[in-house]
């Protein structure tokens, strides 16, 4: 079964004691106001930017070339929709996974949210044809594995967004289910919408998706315009209360 609709009043589950590293595998987690730095790492006379992962992987994501930085307000990292991008210091390998993504993007014409530094067929992208209710996610192969379409509710600019998308195999089956949702946070209260479910994905979830750069594909292509608050991937499935917790958690922190 999917994980569903809910309006929640906040804060509830995912208070102030629990972390996002209370829960098994995760991946990595770039936290929102955490662990940025932009120290002059090359030397060169002027600020460079990185953001090493919370989690115990201590994974790094930097960039020290100037017109490729992006930039850092208020805890986020702010994309300029041009070439901006972080590298990971580490490549994840994803099979099933959860990802949960806080960002609040300035335009949803193609924009890439993570992929691989040289290769273009891993990524996921909002935006896709120009249209804020469209998706194109890739692990490896354009003609075999991907999915894209159509969710049933908009990426919405001028506030965080944070995005649910688990890839897992389904039930009883060898095929793969995508589920994509969306929460966002007025007030105290936290709304969210399963906005996509398909229990016959083609982005197959057998098939490894590379995972080492964030706001770009394969090096410079559809690039993101906007702002990152948090990020963490974890492999495998994460359970319906635990995507619970984590969603409310990330957006107590957030918004």
């Amino acid at each position: 079964l999917g994980l569903g609709n809910s309006i929640i009043s906040s804060p509830k589950l995912g208070g102030s004691a629990f972390s996002l590293d209370q829960v098994s595998n995760l991946a990595t987690w770039f936290q929102f106001n955490t662990n940025i730095s932009v120290a002059d790492s090359d030397s060169d006379g002027d600020a460079d930017i990185s953001w090493t992962s919370s989690g115990s992987d201590g994974i790094v994501a930097s960039q020290t070339t100037d017109s490729q930085e992006p930039t850092t307000t208020s805890g986020y990292i702010h994309f300029d929709g041009s070439n901006d991008n972080l590298d990971m210091d580490s490549t994840l390998t994803l099979n099933e996974f959860t990802m949960f993504i806080a960002m609040d993007l300035d335009a949803t014409t193609n924009e890439t949210i993570v992929g691989e530094q040289t290769n273009t067929q891993h990524f996921l992208r909002f935006g896709f044809g120009n249209a804020a209710n469209n998706f194109r996610f890739r692990r490896g192969n354009a003609a075999t594995n991907n999915q894209e379409g159509p969710m049933s509710a908009s990426i919405t600019t001028g506030e965080v967004n944070l995005i649910t998308i688990r890839c897992f195999q389904t039930p009883s089956s060898s095929d793969t289910t995508l589920e994509i949702r969306r929460s966002t946070k007025s007030g105290d209260t936290i709304t969210t919408n399963q906005v996509f479910n398909n229990v016959d994905s083609t982005f197959l979830h057998g098939d490894d998706f590379l995972v080492n750069t964030i706001g770009v594909q394969g090096g410079s292509g559809g690039p993101m315009d906007g702002k990152l608050y948090e990020l963490a991937i974890y492999t495998g499935k994460v359970s319906d209360s635990n995507v619970a917790l984590i969603e409310e958690n990330i957006l107590n922190r957030t918004v």
